[in-house]
């Protein structure tokens, strides 16, 4: 072979170990900056994962109805006024019912005393009757039997009675505060 083929192509080989020396750098270098691309990528997606793992439950949030708002108090006073007027009426129905029924027990508390009384005055009137009469007893027993019924029911009356009286009392002052 000749040796000036020879040493062209050994210009050639050299030419060609020094492109791919270049092309190795350049390949290097461009790897380098591809693997710091890629860890700065990595990051990034890191940094939006951790920004966007609550947006299903920001969505729920933000989609949710405010229930709670901020009313003027004119609004408010006209709706007391409003509902002032609505009652008022009814509580007056009631504690004029109320009074009725106080009213109705007080007379039926009076005739039952008024028949207690009698009652009373009727025993104390009626010959006592000798031990030896079997029939008389047995009068005396219904007689203070019934008495006993009512001094019960007297008592049960004037717990009623007083209850009523509360709560008429109490009526009136629930009615005092609306107005």
């Amino acid at each position: 072979m000749n040796s000036s083929y020879i040493y062209s192509l050994q210009g050639c080989v050299a030419s060609l170990h020094a492109s791919v020396g270049l092309v190795r750098r350049y390949l290097v270098s461009d790897a380098n900056r591809s693997i710091n691309f890629c860890s700065q990528l990595e990051s990034s997606i890191a940094s939006l994962d951790s920004g966007v793992s609550d947006l299903p439950r920001m969505k729920t949030v933000l989609k949710a109805e405010r229930v709670f708002e901020v009313v003027p108090e004119s609004e408010v006073n006209a709706v007391k006024t409003s509902l002032a007027g609505e009652v008022e009426p009814r509580l007056i129905e009631l504690l004029r019912r109320a009074e009725g029924a106080i009213a109705k027990l007080e007379r039926r508390q009076k005739n039952l005393i008024a028949k207690a009384e009698l009652q009373e005055v009727r025993l104390q009137r009626q010959p006592r009757a000798s031990p030896q009469d079997p029939e008389s007893a047995v009068i005396d027993s219904d007689n203070a039997r019934k008495w006993r019924t009512l001094q019960q029911k007297r008592e049960r009356l004037e717990y009623s009675l007083s209850r009523l009286n509360l709560a008429a009392e109490q009526k009136q002052r629930q009615l005092r505060s609306i107005q």
